[in-house]
């Protein structure tokens, strides 16, 4: 007669191990689990293959741009800010040539 093996109550979990990648430069560094709403997964599918991504680095290369363009835009912002302060300084400076001027005359 066989021995029937043993099998564990269903109330154990069964603890999976899970190890980090590697990561070097522009390496990943781990994994996540991603929602997507209806079709984009579909759209983004389309994107990567017309680019000759796989849906992975299509996914990728569109959030580095994102990013990139946010960076862009917050130095846009810090550049506007200092073209508004050097023109109220040549403003100002203006100005004091002019009252120079009229006590020159």
């Amino acid at each position: 007669m066989a021995e029937k093996k043993a099998n564990p109550p269903k109330s154990v979990a069964r603890v999976v191990r899970r190890t980090k990648k590697e990561t070097g430069p522009g390496g990943t560094s781990g994994q996540f689990q991603l929602h997507l709403p209806d079709g984009m997964r579909d759209k983004l599918a389309e994107a990567a293959m017309a680019n000759l991504r796989s849906l992975n680095d299509e996914i990728i290369h569109r959030l580095a741009q994102s990013l990139e363009r946010d960076e862009m835009q917050k130095l846009s912002d810090r550049l506007n800010a200092q073209g508004d302060r050097l023109a109220k300084f040549e403003g100002d400076i203006a100005a004091i040539v002019a009252q120079l001027r009229l006590r020159d005359d």
